[in-house]
């Protein structure tokens, strides 16, 4: 029988009383009614694709209303009524647009404390990877969440934005046999009739993208209990693989003890969890606070582990972890934010594994990164603290900037400030902030109550524009006592039609050298040009470095010949990072058509021949560019130069590595190799790569090292055809581990042969291979492949869009763009304009996409044209 409630229950337009204050936001909820707390209840079975459910929210109604607005996405609702302590009133729901949900009664709301009670029911989604989500390993189906940044409407009918933090209870019906888990420990189970009803304990205030549940057969790895309250600490993982968890187990309690000393307070939550997702795409992590989730790379047998596949699982954990205090316990007001999220915990994560394991030299790889700086040199690039306008601005929040940008800035001033008086800044804003929201402006005014000098103003400038200073350096000496010359404009790649004229307030800290030995100096450049007295400088030093300890978010470029005696009197006085860093500025001037091409060309030629791995590394990566601006003419004379400085080494690094290697040279083994037996044409290496796959695709050995399998599978899909590609796809199809699916997938895009390209592409639409596992071929494949997975794009634009998730709100659709991002000639981009100029605006998030495509193959083509000459003139003269 159909109760009272369920009957006045309607979901139409015709529901909402007239009245221009009913109009439905534009992006955020309205603050007149509030939630206090929220109590669910859910009935799910793994396997199955619908969930029931129950939620009461307590409410702070602040203001009369007509309509309460809140968020709910692919929800079936059942009944619904509101109770404040006069009475129980049905209630009407609407669905609206932007996923806003509009909820009437009749009368109106009237201020005070009421409660909100729905029923309904909703979607485990067997395609996407949030909101409730089962995956399945082996015959046992799992369910899992993810909510970051819009989702928890498709589990909830909430107040989906973050500054609504408030506790939640939580009650999970599942079938008996099977394990949940939650934010928080179980205060009570009970069977009932071949079910079990789990009750968590009420959580501290969360956000509700912070909110979390996992249901199946999971087994549990308890690890040491961590921290200084000796919390109880687990690693949860599908079932049958516990002894996979062994490293992430041993490290756990290590970790927590780190970052509360660097936090200063103890973990802030009753319990660790960590669970691990056994989704066959790449799946990243999510901290939800007091159950952290990870994609399977968390895993891995102990015989097969490896020092590199420690390093990034490190790297990923410290990330996590440290989320639960920046993050969890302070939670931003508001997505444009999110860099105090993820930009803490990615600059956390690095400086900790350096402390932690200085042997790994994560520092160098840190300091090597360019493509930070090459993004960020883009118009179209985010600010750091970029306005949300759109609902797809929020997950294009979630991107390089945020997290890259936003750690190397966080970087540049913690150095600055100095370590110590920065670690006291981020705990006080801990301290002030702890359980609510937080702003940008709350951090800084923590920086600057610790250091002062209004060095939360000048990080400002990094978070509110975008781009970063191009610093034209020079020591002038003529003068009486030298002085340093510092002028800066916006770093703009040739080909922009960006402005140059913004400036920031740029902490530039130098060091410098001559008959007094080394010194070093911190200055504040606050206006386009100034110039400062060199601290106790008396006579004209013999060099000097405009990026002491690499710790600056800017590039440099030297006047009156510093760059030479740089490089020629005082790379070896540098630090390492410093020496990397100093590589990486001269890869960023020569990759945006800057700087003078022909020369630095000729130091990283003279690198090449150093000992030190990384600067090896990055001498390859300069040089090797150069291959596609060249005109056909001089391709054979630029392998002939290219195998006179990296052949031999290539050869003596081979394909196995070494106990004894350092992680540079794992990276340089990689590149170096695989650079060679690809585009340099060695045969015998590539020779090689192609008797070691087919041995490591017949028993997934082969005496390759596990590290090693990525580039010899991608150097012998350059070599192979079609013959290789049926055996690598049916290994693929065969084969039910993520790590061995993953690097066998990521060799696809290396074949050359026209059909196979075709063919690989016919995969995301044929049964047997994710088509989330594939996004590899439509965004990574090579050369003369690159036509061939454009012009399917254009024939199958609305297929892919409808076939593929998309993820953080963004239809996959608006992605595509990055399909044609790797063309570098203007005719192309006008042809990538044309297509997708219509298609495109009616995709959440896809302009933005398409502007930075657009962009950075203009730039591409621009940066061509000007180092032709340079690179053609530098061959001759080797």
């Amino acid at each position: 029988m159909t109760s009272r409630i369920s009957r006045v229950l309607v979901l139409c337009a015709l529901c909402l009383p007239a009245g221009a204050g009913n109009a439905p936001p534009k992006l955020r909820l309205p603050d007149n009614i509030r939630p206090v707390r929220y109590t669910a209840d859910l009935r799910i079975t793994p396997g199955e694709d619908r969930f029931r459910g129950r939620i009461e929210i307590d409410l702070d109604i602040r203001e009369a209303t007509p309509v309460l607005w809140l968020h709910a996405k692919a929800l079936q609702f059942e009944k619904a009524a509101i109770r404040d302590a006069k009475s129980e009133r049905p209630v009407r729901i609407e669905l609206g647009a932007n996923d806003f949900t509009a909820v009437t009664v009749e009368g109106g709301f009237t201020p005070g404390p009421a409660v909100l009670d729905i029923r309904y029911s909703g979607e485990i989604s067997r395609k996407l990877t949030d909101g409730a989500f089962q995956q399945r390993e082996g015959n046992d189906w799992y369910v899992f969440t993810k909510f970051e940044p819009v989702t928890a409407r498709r589990v909830f009918p909430c107040f989906d934005e973050p500054s609504f933090k408030v506790p939640w209870r939580l009650t999970l019906h599942f079938p008996d046999g099977l394990r949940a888990f939650s934010n928080t420990p179980p205060v009570s189970e009970e069977r009932e009739s071949g079910w079990r009803a789990v009750r968590f304990a009420e959580t501290r205030p969360l956000p509700t993208y912070l909110v979390a549940f996992a249901v199946g057969p999971f087994d549990v790895v308890e690890t040491k209990p961590v921290g200084i309250n000796h919390i109880p600490s687990r690693i949860v993982v599908p079932k049958g693989r516990s002894r996979e968890a062994e490293y992430a187990a041993s490290v756990t309690p290590e970790f927590i003890a780190l970052l509360e000393s660097y936090f200063g307070t103890p973990y802030p939550y009753e319990k660790l969890d960590q669970i691990v997702v056994p989704v066959t795409t790449a799946w990243g992590a999510m901290e939800n606070a007091g159950l952290i989730a990870y994609g399977q790379f968390l895993l891995n047998r102990p015989e097969t582990d490896t020092g590199l596949r420690k390093q990034k699982a490190s790297g990923t954990m410290l990330h996590e972890l440290s989320h639960q205090w920046f993050g969890d316990l302070v939670t931003t007001a508001w997505w444009d934010d999110i860099w105090l999220n993820e930009g803490f915990a990615s600059w956390l994560s690095a400086k900790l594994i350096k402390q932690w394991k200085p042997e790994w030299q994560s520092g160098l790889a840190a300091a090597a990164t360019t493509s930070v700086l090459e993004a960020d040199s883009f118009i179209a690039a985010r600010r750091v603290r970029q306005p949300i306008e759109v609902p797809g601005d929020i997950g294009n929040a979630f991107d390089g900037i945020t997290y890259g940008k936003g750690s190397a800035v966080i970087a540049m001033f913690e150095h600055y400030a100095g370590p110590e008086a920065f670690r006291k800044a981020v705990q006080l804003y801990l301290k002030r902030h702890a359980w609510g929201n937080a702003t940008s402006s709350d951090l800084l005014a923590a920086l600057d109550a610790v250091a002062g000098d209004g060095k939360g103003e000048a990080f400002a400038t990094f978070l509110n524009q975008g781009g970063f200073p191009l610093i034209r350096a020079d020591v002038r000496c003529g003068r009486g006592n030298p002085v340093l010359h510092l002028a800066q404009q916006r770093f703009l790649p040739l080909g922009s039609q960006g402005s140059a004229e913004e400036t920031w307030r740029v902490p530039v800290c130098v060091k410098w050298g001559g008959p007094g030995g080394t010194r070093s100096q911190c200055v504040l450049l606050s206006k386009a040009e100034q110039e400062f007295a060199l601290d106790g400088a008396k006579s004209c030093p013999d060099w000097f470095f405009a990026d002491e300890d690499a710790a600056g978010y800017y590039s440099v470029m030297y006047s009156n010949g510093w760059q030479d005696r740089l490089f020629e009197k005082a790379f070896a006085e540098l630090s390492p990072e410093e020496r990397t860093a100093a590589i990486r500025n001269l890869q960023v001037l020569f990759f945006a058509g800057l700087g003078a091409g022909e020369k630095t060309l000729a130091i990283a030629a003279r690198l090449s021949k150093t000992g030190e791995a990384e600067n090896v590394r990055q001498s390859a990566a300069l040089l090797s560019s150069i291959y596609d601006m060249l005109p056909p003419a001089f391709h054979a004379q630029f392998l002939g130069f290219m195998r006179a400085h990296f052949d031999a080494r290539a050869r003596s690094l081979g394909w196995k590595p070494d106990a004894r290697d350092s992680p540079s040279t794992l990276l340089l083994r990689d590149q170096i190799a695989l650079w060679m037996a690809t585009r340099g044409e060695d045969r015998k290496l590539r020779s090689q790569a192609s008797r070691l796959a087919d041995e490591w695709l017949k028993n997934r050995g082969g005496g390759l090292d596990p590290d090693s399998v990525t580039p010899v599978l991608q150097a012998a899909a350059w070599e192979g055809g079609r013959p290789f590609y049926e055996r690598l796809v049916e290994a693929i199809r065969k084969s039910k581990l993520q790590r061995d699916r993953k690097v066998m997938i990521a060799a696809i895009p290396w074949f050359r042969d026209s059909f196979v390209i075709r063919s690989a592409l016919g995969l995301l639409f044929e049964p047997g291979i994710e088509p989330r596992e594939l996004q590899t071929v439509l965004f990574d494949t090579r050369d003369g492949g690159r036509q061939v997975v454009w012009q399917f794009v254009k024939e199958n634009f609305e297929r892919l869009n409808s076939t593929l998730p998309g993820a953080r709100g963004i239809p996959f659709g608006a992605t595509l763009p990055r399909a044609a991002m790797d063309f570098c000639d203007t005719e192309s981009a006008d042809d990538v304009e044309t297509f997708f100029r219509n298609r495109i605006a009616k995709l959440s998030g896809g302009r933005r996409n398409l502007a930075n495509v657009l962009e950075r193959i203009r730039v591409c083509a621009a940066r061509a044209d000007a180092m032709r000459p340079a690179a053609i003139a530098f061959l001759q003269s080797q």
